[in-house]
């Protein structure tokens, strides 16, 4: 069980924290309870001055909170605001700084119209679209309140049946009759691998399982179906050389040829000529790779192609509409981004970002740019007094193919890094969940998983608040389907305790979601 100080005494979180696996609420219950403290603000000789925001959900135009359950009220609610879609829910903690105790007793303003709340803080939206509100209103001194605007949508997320097994470092690749591959990120043989059904939004095992589990690995859909799997390793040092093929048709992976150099979290891009560009990634001593590989799907075989620029891993590759792949990005924050051409097989320098950055998302646009958002960079606390540390990033960008240069774009409703960004059918680009990573009052590191979610629109550069995830998740992976519903799964949930000493808690998710 995790304890936080609040007032000099310990508040212990749930039980459930410890022995949660794949459920949404009874995590959300534990963070809810972990970042009250922070809201509280007097857990630990904490400041809290930063000007970042460090509450998982609040209102990114009020990062810290609204008025009344602002850092400084007597009532604090966390979130302190959120967006569900109808029927949506989400548990809520209720924090009486004046007894240091969370002891409130919950209502709505709008009575029955505005949804429901349990006794215990478990909100359940209505059918009825609007902004309601939330009050929290202290037992012992009933004078004293505060208030939480929740705004309900129409469109935003479902939770679904879950997945056989919990998985992050795994890939998802849409399938030409529009079935999801979800693959590796476990080391459950048994369940290596599965398949989304959309018309029923459910998963079902595949007939065959992967040759090798394995994670970190990457993957592509090939121009005859056929998906793509190659790297990775098996979590625990070893490395995968040997490729596999997945086949739709009998649902079952063949062995194919093998990389000529065994690599993990690498990427994988279709290039227009059928071929799969597999580039940069870490070896088993961890060392960043600069080489790259081709893939013949005629041949079954990889052969090296041009060494890049810059050796990376955990980076971002997109095709881009002249056929090139723009590389950005590495596991440590970077600036820099190259070009390979499929014509030439050799990599070439383009402009640099406007702020480096690692962990971020690279999303090809309709009108062929290519916009980057958030991720980390490696900066000092506010202040100084400790060492450099990743702060997680708002600030977007976008790369222009035609001069070859990237251009500030606005910025995120809150700074994130580990997310998912989808492109929808509007053009806006839908921005999930994450980690935050920042200093807290002590300039000491922190992280936490979020589940708040916003539109990037690339035509104004403006991001809008959109109805929040289910479940608090990073690392996870967001996949458009065919019917135009964004399918969510999978990721780590987790934080690291801020209070007392470094006490980093994470689980691996077998939790979906979907988009509709």
């Amino acid at each position: 069980m995790k304890a936080c100080c609040i007032a000099q005494q310990s508040v212990i979180l749930p039980a459930e924290i410890d022995v949660w696996v794949g459920g949404a609420m009874l995590r959300t219950t534990g963070i809810s309870l972990l970042i009250a403290c922070v809201l509280a603000g007097i857990g630990c000789g904490s400041s809290f001055s930063n000007s970042r925001s460090r509450v998982t959900s609040a209102a990114p135009s009020d990062p810290n909170s609204g008025s009344s359950a602002g850092q400084g009220a007597e009532i604090s609610i966390f979130p302190s605001t959120d967006t569900l879609r109808i029927g949506g829910q989400r548990q809520f903690s209720g924090f009486d700084r004046t007894v240091g105790q969370y002891d409130v007793t919950w209502s709505l303003r709008e009575g029955a119209i505005g949804g429901s709340i349990s006794a215990g803080g478990l909100y359940t939206a209505p059918s009825t679209t609007g902004t309601f509100h939330l009050i929290a209103t202290s037992n012992a001194n009933p004078k004293l309140s505060a208030t939480a605007p929740i705004t309900v949508v129409s469109v935003g997320f479902l939770p679904i049946s879950p997945m056989a097994a919990p998985r992050s470092g795994h890939t998802t690749t849409l399938l030409r009759d529009g079935r999801v591959l979800i693959a590796g990120g476990t080391t459950a043989a048994a369940h290596s691998a599965e398949l989304f059904l959309p018309a029923s939004s459910s998963f079902t095992a595949t007939t065959g399982g992967m040759i090798h589990v394995r994670m970190d690995h990457c993957a592509a859909l090939l121009q005859d179906g056929r998906v793509l799997i190659a790297g990775g390793g098996d979590g625990h040092g070893t490395l995968f050389g040997a490729a596999e093929l997945f086949d739709p048709a009998t649902q079952s992976f063949l062995p194919t040829g093998s990389l000529n150099h065994a690599r993990t979290r690498a990427t994988a891009t279709l290039l227009p000529n059928g071929k799969v560009l597999v580039a940069g990634g870490l070896d088993a001593a961890g060392t960043l790779l600069s080489s790259a590989e081709l893939y013949d799907p005629f041949t079954g075989s990889f052969s090296f192609t041009g060494n890049l620029q810059s050796p990376r891993a955990e980076h971002t590759a997109t095709l881009l509409v002249n056929g090139r792949v723009l590389l950005v990005g590495s596991k440590s924050d970077s600036s820099l981004a190259e070009l390979f051409d499929p014509a030439t097989g050799l990599f070439t320098v383009t402009g640099s970002l406007v702020q480096a950055r690692t962990h971020h998302t690279a999303t090809l646009l309709p009108n062929g740019k290519v916009l980057v958002l958030g991720g980390t960079e490696t900066m000092s606390p506010v202040g100084g007094g400790a060492s450099p540390g990743p702060v997680s990033l708002n600030s977007a960008e976008v790369y222009d193919p035609a001069t070859g240069m990237f251009q500030p774009a606005g910025k995120l409703l809150m700074a994130r890094d580990s997310h998912s960004a989808t492109v929808l059918a509007n053009g806006t680009v839908l921005v999930t969940g994450g980690y935050v990573h920042d200093f807290d009052g002590d300039a000491q590191r922190e992280w936490y998983t979020i589940f708040t979610a916003e539109l990037f629109d690339p035509a104004t550069s403006v991001s809008t608040a959109a109805s929040s995830l289910e479940a608090d998740r990073a690392e996870h992976l967001a996949t458009l389907l065919q019917n135009g519903q964004v399918l969510v799964t999978g990721g780590r949930s987790g934080f690291q305790e801020l209070c007392c000493s470094p006490n980093p808690y994470a689980v691996v998710l077998g939790s979906a979601e979907l988009y509709k």
